[in-house]
């Protein structure tokens, strides 16, 4: 299992304290996060030790 950090933020910019997961992968963070969004046309960001690794900008992951 690996440690994420997945936040959700007005924009790619921002910053904001995330919630800590264990997932699988990369893509069972992305699905955690997508469960965990609050707000409609916000931004999604997953990270893994302090580093942004994908985030998801009006319904797109991009990989980053």
């Amino acid at each position: 299992m690996n440690t994420y950090t997945i936040s959700e933020t007005q924009n790619v910019n921002s910053t904001r304290e995330g919630t800590v997961i264990q997932a699988k992968n990369l893509t069972s963070a992305k699905r955690a996060a997508n469960k965990a969004q609050y707000f409609q046309g916000t931004v999604l960001k997953v990270e893994q030790n302090g580093r942004l690794i994908a985030y998801k900008e009006d319904g797109v992951w991009t990989n980053v």
